[in-house]
């Protein structure tokens, strides 16, 4: 298959030069690290013994300071020591160094990571409990800050760090929807997309007939500068050939990289002028249920945000990661270990990319399936429906008419007015003097044959599919007379039938 490379080549890589070096600054290492920086950093696969720096990020997108460094370990993972001080802004970058390498999905073979191969990642504010991917498309992400700042600076924008901060999300979110993924900073094995994405990009590097990634990341630099732009029909030409071979050599991928190429090829420049983010979430609740004797579900709501623009969904944590993103104000998670505290915050994001900040905290320890379920110290009711242990109401309103059947039997006719429960009433049990002498699955119940001129005390107790049982009724004292006499029930004469 013949792949135009050559024929863009050249034009590409002077077009893009600026935005290459556009994340290029000075620093210095920090001292008294007791935060760590951790992630992967990957091409289709993962890349090993490569250089990784962590920045801080300067209000204009390039890197500040030096805050660290460190080497990929074999399977792509890094950790990096840096200044306990470290909040906000930062740019993690994976640079290419001898004896670094990835294989390539595309051709089996070990290609090497050079010195000429660099892929950076921004994130907006460094959480050391949430790791950071570090891939070409990340770097794409970064690529595009710059441009994003550059525009709300025409707009006559201050860059604030939180203006910084929201232009980030604003970068990593137009690459987000650009390939279907839901973070591209959280690992790709989480995600279908992200992987087709990567074996896209890898099988571009292989069509490039080049030792390195560089042509490659100057077409996407180039393009996501401004997908209404030439260079990014170019980019979305070269994609869609890498696409259609990778499709070829991996049928069970073609539903899903054919979604992202129609993705790719239809989207359009968000206006990046909204830096504005939505409301922070408020009323997070939770309810649980056990799913089984260990394990247990977690259902979140939520008071829904508002935004200049509007909401486009929320992302939720569980103890600092990501476990879900919803467009609606509830999520539930499952399943979770029971007798263990998690603690629950909400993020909403608008379509620009803006998030608000987190959520107040819920602490949420759902407890096993024997036991109710205690949500920050409250009784959660939603375990109880789902063992059903709550009882039926007790009957009421019973009442009785007797008929004399010989001179010295009658029979006993009751009536009640119906219980009721949580999920259904199955039936009822009816007791004579303390003993139970039928069951009922309607309202009524004939006590056939009694002594005359016995007075008799009668009860009834409804119960439910699981076995619950409510408490007995007001005891209703019957005395049926003989057959030549009324019948007489609590003290009252009535005739009978």
């Amino acid at each position: 298959m013949c792949i135009p490379w050559k024929k863009y080549l050249a034009a590409l890589l002077l077009l893009c030069l600026p935005l290459l070096f556009a994340g290029c600054g000075g620093g210095g290492g920090g001292g008294g690290a007791t935060k760590t920086v951790t992630g992967v950093a990957k091409v289709s696969n993962s890349i090993a013994k490569a250089h990784v720096a962590v920045y801080r990020l300067s209000l204009d997108g390039t890197r500040g300071e030096l805050l660290g460094t460190g080497t990929t370990a074999d399977d792509g993972s890094y950790s990096v020591k840096v200044p306990a001080s470290v909040t906000g802004p930062i740019l993690v970058n994976v640079t290419g160094q001898s004896g670094a390498s990835y294989l390539s999905a595309s051709t089996g073979q070990k290609v090497d990571f050079t010195s000429a191969d660099s892929f950076s990642a921004v994130v907006a504010d460094f959480n050391p409990n949430v790791p950071v991917t570090v891939s070409p498309l990340t770097d794409m992400a970064a690529q595009k800050l710059p441009v994003i700042l550059g525009r709300l600076n025409t707009a006559g924008i201050d860059i604030t760090t939180p203006v910084l901060q929201s232009a980030i999300m604003q970068a990593n979110g137009q690459v987000d929807n650009l390939f279907l993924v839901t973070d591209i900073l959280a690992s790709p094995t989480e995600s279908i997309n992200y992987q087709a994405a990567l074996l896209v990009i890898d099988q571009m590097i292989k069509d490039s007939n080049l030792s390195d990634t560089t042509a490659v990341m100057s077409v996407l630099s180039a393009g996501i500068a401004d997908v209404s732009k030439a260079p990014y029909q170019t980019f979305v030409g070269l994609f869609t050939t890498a696409a259609t071979e990778v499709v070829a050599r991996t049928p069970a991928l073609a539903t899903t990289v054919n979604n992202i190429v129609q993705q790719v090829t239809s989207a359009t420049e968000p206006a990046f002028a909204d830096v504005n983010p939505p409301t922070t979430v408020t009323g997070l609740a939770a309810t649980t249920y056990a799913i089984n004797s260990t394990t247990s579900a977690v259902v979140l709501v939520w008071e829904a945000s508002t935004d200049n623009t509007g909401v486009a969904g929320y992302d939720v944590y569980r103890d600092g990661v990501k476990v879900g993103t919803v467009t609606t104000n509830t999520f539930t998670d499952q399943p979770v270990t029971s007798n263990v505290t998690y603690s629950y915050t909400v993020v909403a994001f608008d379509a620009i990319g803006n998030r608000a900040p987190a959520s107040a905290a819920l602490s949420v320890k759902p407890n096993q399936a024997s036991l109710n379920v205690t949500v920050n110290g409250q009784i959660s009711n939603d375990l109880l429906s789902q063992l059903d242990i709550i009882a039926p109401t007790a009957p009421t309103g019973l009442a009785a008419v007797t008929s004399a059947i010989s001179g010295t039997n009658s029979s006993v006719a009751l009536t009640w007015t119906a219980a009721t429960d949580n999920v259904g009433v199955t039936g009822y049990d009816v007791f004579r003097d303390g003993v139970k002498i039928g069951t009922s699955t309607s309202t009524s119940y004939t006590d056939q044959s009694v002594t005359s001129a016995v007075t008799y005390s009668y009860t009834v107790k409804a119960f439910d599919q699981a076995g619950n049982r409510s408490a007995a009724s007001t005891a209703l004292s019957v005395t049926p007379n003989k057959a030549s006499l009324g019948v007489t029930v609590n003290g009252q004469v009535i005739t009978g039938p």
